[in-house]
């Protein structure tokens, strides 16, 4: 059996789309309504042909879906048995977009399946991990394996091989937009029988709602800078500089007490690194201990003074420890605060794959976290 196909090669993300369509399109992958990044192929393929694909990343994309809630469903097939293949939707420009793909090479296992929004040109994925955004599936190495992704509003079902039990169930975390509908993978990957149908979208454009902050042991506000070059930390105690730390903005936790960097800035080489601040209020001196998780590099200052430097990037070993997911309760300190106000100062430094933190107080008797503004 013969399928029209797409080879990925490479990736490169920028620029917009627009063009609508209606109703359910069988796509054909030679149309002229096709974008594409990188080196892109369009081939026939089939198990009989042999067929050489350099390494490499890519995507392609249909110029202007408009699609917001519907189905997509498309055949995958791995060639190598590293591969992040997957499909990419609701894409208002490639900078923003979201993104769920596939890992032969952890088939069986819990992060086969993996959920990873774009943001401002960064994947994601050390943000969200574990069972929210992550699932076990069985993906095949050069074989064919079909995936239907079900989205309404804020959420995804993630189906595979035709079965009626979704796999993965996650809430969506860019606003409610409209947008494009692709194909991509880190690393090569063919794809075929594309075909979206498209539900009623929301009547007005709904942005993402708010979380209940119901722990309020989890510092909910921050102050944030804006970035600067820091990432080894060569700079001591940035936020002496007022030349260097000229604004902040206030950020608040999503619902799972997560601050997502990604979100708010594009990281480059020489907009890597932010500060947080945040105030207690201590009706005396007292030591409480301070739980957080972070990637890529942190540091920890209490009324100006460093009391932790850590590094939890991404490493190239396979190990879940290696990995720089941003993790609740991942470290501990102490903080020694002293009666009255009490400004604690966080570092944080990107380098790929997801800049965030989450942080908690051990318990709030004697202490109260201010609202900064």
């Amino acid at each position: 059996m013969k399928f029209k196909s797409i080879t990925i090669l490479f990736l490169i993300i920028s620029t917009n789309i627009c063009l609508a369509k209606k109703g359910t399109i069988e796509v054909d992958f030679s149309s002229n309504d096709w974008k594409t990044l990188g080196s892109v192929e369009v081939k026939e393929f089939d198990s009989k042909l042999s067929t050489c694909i350099s390494n490499g990343t890519g995507i392609a994309y249909l110029d202007g879906i408009d699609f917001q809630n519907g189905i997509i469903e498309c055949d995958l097939y791995s060639p190598s048995h590293k591969a992040y293949l997957g499909i990419v939707f609701r894409i208002g420009s490639l900078t923003n977009f979201e993104y769920i793909y596939f890992q032969p090479h952890t088939s069986g296992k819990w992060d086969a399946v993996q959920y990873d929004p774009i943001f401002n040109k960064s994947a994601t994925w050390q943000l969200y991990n574990g069972k929210p955004y992550q699932a076990t599936a069985n993906i095949p190495t050069k074989e064919w394996f079909h995936v239907k992704i079900e989205v309404v509003d804020d959420s995804a079902k993630v189906y595979v091989d035709n079965s009626p039990n979704h796999i993965l169930s996650v809430k969506l975390k860019h606003d409610y937009i409209s947008g494009g509908v692709g194909v991509c993978s880190y690393h090569p990957a063919i794809f075929a029988n594309l075909k979206i149908t498209k539900h009623a979208p929301v009547s007005i454009l709904k942005m993402r709602t708010p979380p209940n902050i119901d722990d309020k042991t989890y510092i909910s506000n921050w102050l944030i800078s804006e970035p600067y070059d820091n990432f080894d930390f060569a700079i001591e105690k940035p936020f002496l500089d007022k030349g260097l730390i000229a604004k902040w903005h206030k950020i608040n936790v999503e619902e799972n007490y997560l601050i997502n960097l990604n979100r708010y800035f594009t990281k480059s080489k020489t907009k890597n690194t932010v500060l947080a601040k945040t105030i207690f209020s201590s009706e005396k001196a007292q030591k409480k201990k301070f739980h957080f998780g972070y990637s890529d590099k942190i540091k920890v200052y209490l009324n100006s003074k460093e009391l932790f430097t850590g590094d939890n990037s991404f490493y190239e070993s396979g190990k879940y420890d290696d990995r720089g997911y941003v993790l609740d309760k991942y470290k501990t300190i102490e903080l020694p605060l002293v009666k009255g106000e009490n400004e604690l100062i966080i570092e944080i430094s990107e380098d790929k794959f997801g800049w965030g933190f989450i942080a908690q107080v051990d318990d709030l008797e004697g202490i109260e976290i201010k609202n900064v503004k």
